[in-house]
């Protein structure tokens, strides 16, 4: 069995590269650079390393695609490297020699430091590779190094300021890039970012193109189909559960390349379908007042590879269209991959809410909080989850301080979620939530919107103000939804909890028509 040298590298902090910008546009730029990292960038490197030219370089390149199931080194005495997978942020390369491994990660690096300033890279290199032999345990000791080497290493990735350089906030050189817009020059990081926004704005305007029709996806916030005096966005992180492991339980290095590449198909053929979906319902949304759609579809994907998602849309469309597409993206790798986790597939999403003016960065990484919480009640119950939340600029701190902050007045936790997505009958499942909008919707003539801000006043005031509120709506025939097998209804609480500021919350945010929507969706399934 022949032995190689793998090389395996990983972009590190890909949400911290993408998003350390309050610039939808330089996210976007960061997005693309990470998307198309390994597709042109490791050829000059791989080229002069192995002494070849360009263009058999490429040749080489494009076999792990065509040819999943063949291993290049093996057939083709003559290969000096073959394709693992490129995919995600992450590469996998087999060299023949472990000179000439080496020195592939030193020409490629420096390429990155030139050409992609501010990508951090982890690198493990392991000898005594053999493709189709015990490929789990090699994988996973592969991971492991690199997870080390990620650990102990902390390379410089910018240009180096000197002495009469000037430097921005995070102390990176000031390039010679003017930007018009702002009116000053720009550090290097920043400068790489905006120069291929028009790059990545047609690709992804002709990728689309069949199904966005006369729409086009924008390069920024306020252009998400918002209205004046009432504009939100949200920003929506999803991400697989366990997709980690189930890459890594690959039997060989073909299979490993077919999760790969099926994977990423299905996400993008997932989200395809989302687009579909959207572009089928601007009628409708035009109808609505909380809309003001023109040219620009109100969602626009920022991270769109692998598993992993994370979007921009309009504030009011995010709950909607999150649910959507984990529903989309689990049917799917469902019905068609092979080797499914003992669970199947489930996804988890944050999804967080906020003034369009709200610090994009910071909305990100709430979102990103927002997942973790929802993945730990995977990881206790299974299923995919969703956990939201909506950004009041007169509250700071994690999500986690500022919800313990709430609730610690009240005999009752003032957030009923995370929510999950995938079982009806449990007490948190996403239905019961929008059944208790529902009910709120059509009871609008007893809970009318001075009503609700006063059912949710009472909440906060505490369980004296609340049961003297509710014995007054009783009095008008105004009643809380039923929900579950508990008798929340009844005093509006129980055991700690209750799921009503919650609907109250969201009814801002899932107007009637999404609604019904949801329901079409559903009586069509059956």
């Amino acid at each position: 069995m022949n032995q190689y040298y793998a090389v395996l590298m990983d972009v590190v902090s890909i949400q911290k590269y993408v998003f350390s910008s309050n610039e939808l546009r330089d996210n976007l730029g960061a997005s693309h650079i990470v998307n198309t990292l390994f597709d042109d960038l490791p050829i000059q490197a791989l080229a002069e390393t192995c002494h070849l030219d360009t263009e058999e370089v490429r040749k080489i390149i494009v076999q792990w695609k065509k040819n999943p199931d063949k291993i290049l080194l093996d057939d083709d005495p003559s290969a000096p490297f073959e394709v693992g997978v490129f995919s995600g942020g992450k590469a996998l390369i087999l060299f023949r020699e472990e000179s000439k491994a080496k020195e592939f990660v030193k020409k490629f690096t420096k390429e990155l430091l030139l050409k992609a300033p501010g990508i951090h890279l982890a690198v493990a290199i392991m000898e005594g590779f053999m493709p189709n032999q015990n490929f789990p345990g090699q994988i996973a000791e592969l991971y492991a190094r690199l997870m080390d080497n990620r650990n102990r290493y902390f390379p410089v990735t910018t240009l180096p300021a000197h002495s009469i350089t000037a430097t921005n906030y995070e102390n990176e050189t000031i390039s010679t890039h003017y930007n018009r817009d702002e009116g000053k020059y720009i550090d290097y990081v920043t400068a790489a970012k905006q120069a291929v926004i028009k790059d990545a704005y047609s690709e992804l305007n002709r990728e689309y193109a069949e199904l966005i029709k006369d729409y086009s996806f924008t390069t920024r916030v306020d252009q998400l189909g918002q209205i004046e005096g009432d504009s939100y966005i949200a920003i929506v992180h999803i991400d697989g559960n366990g997709m980690g492991n189930w890459f890594q339980q690959s039997s060989s290095l073909s299979d490993y390349r077919l999760r790969s590449i099926n994977m990423e198909y299905i996400t993008k053929q997932s989200f395809r379908k989302l687009i579909s979906e959207i572009v089928d319902m601007i009628d409708k949304l035009s109808e609505v007042s909380d809309f003001n759609i023109k040219d620009n579809l109100p969602l626009r994907p920022i991270i769109l590879g692998g598993d992993d998602l994370t979007f921009i849309c309009h504030g009011k469309l995010s709950l909607f269209l999150t649910e959507r597409f984990i529903h989309i993206w689990t049917q799917t790798a469902n019905r068609e991959l092979n080797n499914l986790p003992d669970q199947g597939f489930s996804a988890c999403a944050g999804v967080a809410i906020a003034k369009t003016k709200y610090p994009f960065y910071r909305a990100y990484q709430i979102a990103e909080e927002l997942c973790v919480l929802a993945k730990e009640c995977h990881r206790d119950k299974g299923g995919s989850w969703l956990d939201f939340f909506i950004i009041s600029g007169t509250k700071s701190g994690s999500v986690e301080s500022i919800r313990e902050a709430e609730g610690k007045d009240h005999v009752y936790r003032m957030y009923f979620g995370p929510y999950i997505l995938d079982r009806p009958e449990h007490e948190k499942s996403i239905d019961r939530l929008l059944n208790g909008l529902e009910y709120f919707y059509n009871d609008s003539e007893r809970w009318t919107n001075p009503y609700l801000k006063e059912l949710r006043a009472a909440f906060y005031a505490g369980p004296e103000v609340l049961n003297t509120f509710l014995i007054d709506m009783a009095a008008r025939g105004g009643r809380l939804p039923e929900h579950a097998m508990s008798a929340y209804h009844l005093r509006g609480y129980g055991d700690g909890k209750t799921p009503y500021p919650d609907m109250i919350d969201i009814m801002e945010f899932y107007p009637r028509v999404l609604l019904e929507r949801r329901k079409s969706i559903a009586e069509d399934k059956n």
